[in-house]
């Protein structure tokens, strides 16, 4: 399979809990805001990655963000993608920030079915 494949295609979540506050989640979007175009024009980052969709919570688990990705290419493109927004100034500027509001991250992968409309 070459990694345009679509059948290649994984989506990445990305999950912060954050700590408690009401000013918690938008003091997180404001950081990650300023961070995220040098992170997606970074020098290496796979074609085949792109940033899908972040939300947040309202009701349940309060304070806490997802970010959702997805890589055409797979798991060699997420990981070309990562290596490439480790040299991105403002973004690694933005997640230092970010760390100090998180309690927990976590990321899982997942591949859509065949019959799924988000080969």
């Amino acid at each position: 399979e070459s990694s345009t494949d679509a059948s290649s295609a994984i989506y990445e979540v990305r999950r912060y809990q954050l700590k408690l506050g009401y000013t918690t989640v938008p003091r997180w979007l404001e950081l990650y805001s300023k961070g995220l175009p040098s992170k997606l024009g970074a020098p290496g980052t796979d074609p085949t990655s792109s940033l899908v969709t972040v939300i947040y919570n309202e009701v349940g688990s309060l304070n806490e963000v997802i970010e959702l990705w997805r890589h055409g290419g797979g798991t060699g493109a997420m990981e070309t993608s990562r290596q490439a927004a480790r040299g991105a100034q403002e973004w690694r500027q933005a997640i230092a920030s970010i760390a100090e509001l998180a309690i927990t991250f976590q990321s899982t992968i997942h591949k859509p079915l065949a019959c799924s409309p988000w080969k």
